[in-house]
């Protein structure tokens, strides 16, 4: 239950913002910021939770 707390109230939340500044970024530069920023996160939180970067980028 705490995990999906925690998927839910936090690593969603987190991932779509980033997402969001990704669709809203101005230049290459910067898009390709929040892509390496949003790579990184994903990895992190799928290692918190304990499943695969791909699960969890699919209930994203």
């Amino acid at each position: 239950m705490k995990k999906y707390y925690y998927y839910k109230n936090i690593v969603k939340r987190h991932l779509n913002e980033i997402k969001e500044h990704i669709e809203l970024s101005k230049n290459d530069m910067e898009r390709s910021y929040y892509r390496s920023r949003y790579a990184a996160q994903l990895s992190i939180y799928a290692e918190a939770l304990g499943i695969q970067e791909k699960y969890l980028e699919r209930y994203i």
